[in-house]
């Protein structure tokens, strides 16, 4: 009988040790798998910054260039205002020059008239 009680003892404490086992287990299995998860997250992480990084220095290069394709536009802007700007000063040189030809033209159209009057 006596071992019959002792088994019946024990049998509780055997179960009870054997549920703080398992939830020993659980505990080990979530802490690898939330260690797992820490370690994918942290990865997912440094790729991105990996990428935002190669973002920013692809950015810099397109604006770099945009900054040398504006200062060659704005070079050439420059060299068309002051190209410009004498062709119309030689443009209305020219219109001074033609309005005089004009105004000799006809004094001389005149003189020659009044030369064949008094002929």
């Amino acid at each position: 009988m006596m071992s019959n009680n002792s088994t019946s003892d024990e049998d509780p404490q055997h179960h009870h040790h054997q549920s703080i086992i398992i939830v020993d287990e659980r505990k080990q299995r979530r802490m690898l798998s939330n260690r797992e998860s820490a370690r994918r997250s942290r990865m997912r992480k440094q790729r991105h910054l990996d990428e935002l990084w190669s973002q920013v220095i692809r950015l810099r290069n397109e604006n770099n260039c945009l900054i040398d394709k504006l200062n060659r536009v704005s070079e050439t802007q420059d060299s068309v205002l002051k190209e410009n700007s004498k062709l119309k000063e030689e443009a209305s040189e020219l219109r001074q020059l033609v309005c005089e030809l004009k105004s000799n033209k006809n004094s001389d159209d005149d003189n020659n008239f009044v030369r064949k009057l008094s002929e």
